[in-house]
């Protein structure tokens, strides 16, 4: 019986920490997604910069983040998801608000996430 409560204490805190993880929008080295045939192309892919659309969720402008709501991104293997991305041009991000729909290139940083190089409002 102690074997049993132990296994569903150690299931609860991995489902837990999935979350946490996956609610912090960690998306650093999962640009496969599970698809271990990517490796060529999806280091091509990464090198350059990247096209995507979706809502804004939040912004952060003092950290200088925003957090949106996106479609897939076939070049990445990605499937539709919510991600925070850093913006090193804060600026960019003066005017943006939550719920509005967006359009932004983004790239591989140097500090090996994702950031956003340019975003404005999606033509309606």
């Amino acid at each position: 019986m102690k074997r049993f409560y132990l296994t569903l204490i150690l299931l609860c805190a991995s489902a837990i920490a999935i979350q946490a993880q996956a609610a912090m929008g960690d998306m650093q080295g999962k640009g496969g997604m599970g698809n271990a045939k990517n490796t060529g192309a999806e280091q091509g892919a990464k090198a350059q910069t990247l096209r995507g659309q979706g809502k804004i969720n939040s912004v952060n402008p003092e950290a200088g983040t925003v957090n949106v709501a996106m479609g897939p991104v076939k070049a990445l293997d990605w499937p539709s998801m919510s991600m925070s991305f850093a913006v090193p041009d804060k600026k960019s991000l003066n005017g943006l608000k939550a719920g509005e729909n967006v359009r932004f290139d983004f790239a591989k940083s140097a500090a090996g996430g994702y950031a956003i190089t340019r975003i404005a409002p999606a033509a309606p």
